[in-house]
């Protein structure tokens, strides 16, 4: 398999606090995200995260396993975009060429996903269930780094995607994509 970056830098501003630690059914969201990428075999896991304090945060939930590295966001914004393009900065400096992309907000995802979307060889493998969920998308770093320099930062992230090879994987949608952004959305 190969390496996975976790998103979790994001300011979490409908939710009220950090999501990534954000607990569903006992356990942080983030865990639940770790955890079914490293069933699908994706090792390392980096997570983007904005500052240090959320970087303490965020391992302190994650301690339980290894082969787990921060990744801080060099860009000022804050959002996916920010901690992507930190994320693949970085791992373009380690020589890694593919990368498993997850935002930290999707604790009902599985491994069956990952594991799927790396059968494809194409640029970007992205997955469908009701609408494209290009920050699951599996990804060759330096391609789609060189799109978010290239795409103006307005541009959507499955756009900036969609500039360069790509291949869409159809899933039927049994809320393993449901992403988590306020309290409400766990009810």
């Amino acid at each position: 398999m190969h390496p996975a970056l976790i998103l979790a830098g994001g300011a979490s501003s409908r939710m009220g606090r950090n999501k990534a630690t954000v607990l569903v059914d006992g356990v942080a969201m983030i865990v639940r995200v770790a955890h079914a990428l490293r069933d699908a075999g994706c090792r390392p896991i980096y997570i983007a995260v904005r500052d240090m304090f959320q970087r303490q945060e965020v391992l302190a939930v994650l301690g339980h396993l290894t082969d787990v590295e921060c990744v801080l966001d060099t860009v000022l914004e804050r959002g996916a975009r920010s901690g992507l393009t930190s994320g693949l900065k970085m791992c373009q400096d380690l020589g890694v060429e593919r990368l498993q992309l997850a935002p930290c907000d999707v604790p009902w995802i599985n491994s069956q996903v990952f594991e799927r979307l790396s059968e494809s060889c194409d640029d970007v493998v992205m997955p469908k269930g009701k609408q494209l969920q290009p920050l699951l998308s599996l990804v060759k770093v330096d391609p789609v780094l060189s799109a978010l320099q290239r795409f103006s930062s307005e541009m959507a992230l499955k756009d900036v995607m969609r500039g360069v090879p790509y291949k869409i994987i159809n899933f039927d949608e049994n809320g393993g994509f449901r992403n988590v952004n306020s309290q409400s959305d766990l009810r």
